[in-house]
């Protein structure tokens, strides 16, 4: 019990210890606060910055979605396949019943090119 009561007592260059004690920790607690809040500053700017590049990711992927329902629309797809393949809708002769189908299965193909009886390729038929 004596050092504890001498180091309240003892003095250096006329200052107690016990007020250097405290003093030191004072000091070390602004210098922590200080330290502290400037890393949670630069933490905050990088959440800023990351927001920002969210929604900038975000921005592209609607206007890649906007772009991806223009390409896929069904009048732009008929058109090019009118205009380069030279596809055409189906007519109502070309549609089959319900009741018909099991009979257009069984018919052989009817000159598709490349096609061999029965509708495979003709690379994959038996040989």
């Amino acid at each position: 019990m004596n050092t504890v009561a001498n180091m309240f007592d003892r003095r250096v260059r006329g200052f107690r210890v016990i007020e250097l004690i405290g003093f030191a920790s004072v000091i070390a607690l602004i210098l922590s606060v200080y330290l502290f809040k400037g890393m949670a500053g630069a933490e905050g700017a990088q959440i800023a910055d990351t927001t920002r590049q969210i929604a900038e990711e975000q921005h592209k992927v609607r206007a890649l979605r906007a772009e991806v329902a223009r390409l896929e629309s069904p009048e732009r797809l008929e058109r090019l396949s009118t205009q380069y393949l030279g596809m055409q809708a189906v007519s109502a002769k070309q549609e089959a019943q319900p009741e018909t189908v099991a009979d257009v299965m069984r018919r052989p193909s009817l000159g598709v090119s490349g096609a061999a009886p029965g509708g495979l390729p003709a690379a994959h038929t038996s040989q």
